[in-house]
């Protein structure tokens, strides 16, 4: 299966879980010193403060085993020097929590940074209506970034809950890998499982596990757009060219629930008059914990959520379902999830037919 990938790539594949737990638990002892610990607050389910680290040591480590094996960052030094941007802010952010104005902006930017020094651009979004390709022309570097500004801060905002945001990211990565393994790209499917690699190192301290009842460290808002940059990065060159591996719509179904649960939040937020990026609870895991299901039922649901949604859209592409009636099932699917998080109460007794809630505390999500 992994015949493509040369010796020392696979090296690398593999020591990235552990060079990744060992980077995030080495700057864990510093994350103090830094000012990178999350205190509890009214709005976040944990209890304790915990370092913001996981995202930095991440990025480290993709870095370093990439320059072992002698590649070009990322095969690219636009993405790596937007990537150095973007690491810029989310750590000024996780220590000072800086405004969404500053954080857009270097978003922004950063994606600005990619469309200027790569023809990493989404050029055209598929036959959506049934009426041939849309091609944007000039409009593609617009569309580009707001695409990688959506993907950003989609990840971030799913970062909720132990474990929730690496799992929810995981999933997608694991999905491009296919794609890229059936499409014979033997580099793209390297650097995604390198990606990979990271994400179950961080994942080991984050997530709850048995005799270990709270995350060891967070990723931090570093993380979300580290990861959400790199997600948009491999969905635009997987999807972005005519010639590109997946039509635009599979590459939506693949990063579906983070970007439903961003366009849901932020619409239902307008609804309430309020900003779009006002801190609230209506995200779909606190409907979930208020209805007494654990932290870990809740990323076990909603990675399933993630999976079948990723998994709909390439069986549905590789069947020959046209771009239009995928278009439309997306769209039904966000007016369904909108609906959900209107009335929670009828989400959580759906749900409870289905996975009976596990927690002895209900709502603590603590269980």
């Amino acid at each position: 299966m992994l015949e493509s990938i040369q010796g020392g790539e696979l090296l690398a594949v593999v020591l990235a879980p552990a060079v990744s737990a060992c980077l995030t638990a080495g700057f864990m002892h510093f994350a103090p010193r830094w000012g990178l610990i999350d205190h509890p607050g009214h709005r976040k389910v944990h209890d304790h403060p915990t370092p913001l680290v996981g995202g930095l040591a991440m990025l480290v480590t993709l870095l370093v085993l990439q320059a072992v094996v002698g590649h070009v960052p990322f095969q690219s030094w636009s993405l790596f020097w937007a990537l150095m941007l973007v690491t810029a802010i989310g750590v000024a952010d996780d220590a000072h929590e800086l405004s969404h104005r500053a954080k857009f902006v270097a978003q922004a930017l950063g994606a600005i940074v990619i469309v200027s020094g790569t023809s990493i651009w989404v050029t055209h979004l598929g036959d959506l209506v049934g009426l041939g390709a849309i091609e944007l022309g000039k409009w593609s570097l617009l569309v580009t970034v707001i695409a990688f500004v959506g993907v950003m801060n989609a990840i971030n905002m799913i970062d909720g809950l132990d474990g929730l945001s690496g799992t929810i990211s995981l999933i997608p990565v694991l999905l491009m890998a296919y794609l890229a393994l059936t499409g014979s790209s033997p580099d793209l499917l390297f650097e995604l499982l390198l990606l990979a690699g990271a994400i179950l190192g961080f994942l080991s301290l984050n997530c709850r596990l048995r005799g270990r009842p709270k995350a060891l460290v967070f990723m931090g808002d570093t993380g979300g757009m580290v990861i959400g940059m790199l997600l948009a990065w491999y969905s635009v060159k997987l999807a972005g060219a005519p010639n590109a591996l997946i039509q635009p719509i599979t590459a939506v179904w693949v990063l579906a629930l983070p970007l439903l649960e961003m366009g849901s939040v932020m619409l239902l937020r307008l609804m309430q008059k309020k900003s779009p990026f006002h801190a609230d609870q209506q995200h779909m895991h606190h409907v979930l914990l208020k209805g007494g299901y654990t932290v870990n039922q809740v990323v076990a649901i909603m990675a399933g959520c993630a999976f079948a949604c990723g998994a709909i859209g390439i069986v549905a592409e590789r069947s020959g379902v046209p771009e239009a009636a995928m278009f439309i099932a997306f769209l039904g699917l966000w007016g369904a999830y909108v609906a959900a998080l209107r009335n929670p109460k009828a989400l959580q007794g759906i749900v409870a037919r289905l996975i009976t809630p596990m927690s002895s505390r209900t709502g603590s999500g603590l269980a």
